[in-house]
């Protein structure tokens, strides 16, 4: 691997579970809930024909509850060949659930996931990049290989248990790799809404400096809400071009970047 910079793209298709895992109440809220509805009908179709185009295969985190609202989106996700990873269920971040919830939004989400595939994901992301205590234990009774939630190094890793490695793969993320931080807005959070061409900036000049450490590689968090723009998509279409241009990059699933970790 050491001639090769991996790249993996992790998409998050919340839709309205953003909003209503945070706070259920706003299901009443119509108009923010419209904010992840446009993932639906109008996001995810351009998205997934420009992924086709850079023949990029992503891994989509999808909470179950999405899925269960939105099962033809679903499918066509998993037509178009990409991973699909759980990412919770109603989309309830871990650190504020007790013991029974936090297995029951884990379990859950990954059946809702299955029911639309007919395939069991092994593949995770939590809802607010949070764990308890208790989540390594109940991934690894659920069979989950793959995590993208912890912020700790630039380099894929295998998680410990007393001191032992176990058959957990982390493939980090980085908050300022992620379109949220930029993009998100409604509700009650309140930032301060980018330029697309201040955050291509910012991710190709991370990009070019990891692109000559070893060892590393590029992982991009992005939701379909807040991508799936046309200034958006346009930005993120030059910012693969770019990436491409370098000749070690190569676009890796999730899944198989995990295989190469010892």
């Amino acid at each position: 691997m050491s001639d090769i910079f991996p790249v993996v793209v992790g998409i998050d298709f919340d839709a309205e579970a953003i909003w209503t895992g945070r706070q259920p109440e706003l299901a009443n809220r119509p108009v923010l809930l419209s904010h992840g509805t446009f993932a639906v009908r109008e996001g995810l179709a351009p998205l997934l024909a420009l992924l086709a185009e850079h023949h990029i295969r992503a891994t989509f985190f999808i909470p179950g509850a999405t899925a269960d609202r939105h099962p033809e989106a679903v499918r066509a996700i998993h037509k178009a060949g990409h991973e699909i990873g759980s990412h919770g269920h109603a989309h309830r971040p871990v650190h504020t659930l007790n013991a029974e919830e936090e297995k029951k939004e884990l379990v859950g989400g990954i059946d809702s996931i299955e029911r639309v595939t007919g395939s069991r994901t092994r593949i995770w992301r939590s809802p607010s990049w949070e764990w308890s205590a208790r989540t390594l234990d109940y991934l690894l009774a659920e069979g989950i290989k793959i995590s993208t939630n912890f912020h700790d190094t630039i380099r894929p890793y295998r998680h410990m248990r007393d001191g032992k490695p176990v058959d957990l793969v982390e493939l980090p993320v980085q908050w300022h790799l992620a379109d949220a931080p930029y993009f998100m807005y409604g509700g009650q959070i309140g930032r301060v809404i980018h330029a697309s061409a201040e955050v291509e900036r910012i991710w190709m000049e991370e990009f070019e400096a990891m692109y000559d450490w070893p060892g590393t590689f590029f992982h991009l968090t992005l939701h379909v809400q807040l991508i799936g723009h046309p200034g958006r998509l346009a930005m993120l279409n030059r910012l693969l071009h770019r990436m491409r241009a370098r000749p070690r990059t190569r676009f890796f699933g999730s899944a198989e970047l995990a295989a190469t970790i010892a």
